[in-house]
């Protein structure tokens, strides 16, 4: 048995916590994972309250426009409203696109237990001897 390499493997150990928000509409669905709540982040950051389109946002998250509608639709489709306000004449005199209020309410949640994930993910490679 080659102890320095298992060693070695030891070292590469590590882990991660993913978490989604889920709502409850007969069997609970994923409404809010870690990339999805990046989307609506971005569309939420905008320079001097200006209009955000949806493909410059998908852009910063490094996804295709289809990919980040499909986003919005599938929040949509399981909660039966929408995160976003969509709308005509955005920069470059295309649409776009804003966070609704159900939008916000996920995003300040999905913010608010973060921080507290991310302690939690601190302690536990700390217990489990996995910081390097």
């Amino acid at each position: 048995m080659d102890l320095k390499k298992i060693d070695d493997l030891k070292n590469r150990i590590s882990f991660g916590i993913k978490f989604w928000l889920k709502f409850k509409n007969g069997e609970p669905k994923n409404i809010l994972g870690a990339g999805w709540a990046k989307l609506l982040e971005s569309i939420a950051n905008t320079e001097n309250d200006a209009l955000k389109s949806l493909t410059k946002a998908a852009k910063e998250c490094n996804y295709s426009y289809k990919y980040a509608w499909n986003i919005l639709k599938r929040i949509e489709r399981r909660t039966g409203m929408s995160p976003v306000i969509t709308g005509k004449g955005g920069p470059g005199g295309g649409g776009y696109v804003k966070l609704s209020e159900w939008g916000k309410y996920l995003l300040k949640t999905y913010k608010r237990i973060e921080p507290e994930l991310i302690k939690l993910e601190k302690k536990l490679k700390i217990l489990l001897n996995l910081e390097h």
